[in-house]
């Protein structure tokens, strides 16, 4: 998941939390009061890379090692 910066010229506090809760979620974002786990780490995405790079080469493991590449590093495109 990408994630993307937003600077706003505005005061939050002029408004309720469920107006701001209601207008990012019509604009398409989840809003949550859980705090999202950390997830992988970098060792955790390297041994993950390293275990694909060790099985056979087919399209199968090229496509998953393509997708996990992206998830540790990003898009290099």
């Amino acid at each position: 998941m990408g994630y993307k910066t937003v600077t706003v010229d505005v005061d939050l506090d002029e408004f309720e939390d469920d107006e701001i809760v209601d207008e990012l979620e019509h604009r398409g974002y989840y809003v949550s009061k859980c705090k999202p786990s950390e997830g992988f780490d970098r060792e955790d995405w390297q041994f993950l890379l390293d275990l694909l790079d060790k099985q056979p080469e087919t399209w199968y493991t090229r496509r998953v090692r393509e997708k996990v590449s992206e998830a540790r590093f990003g898009n290099q495109s």
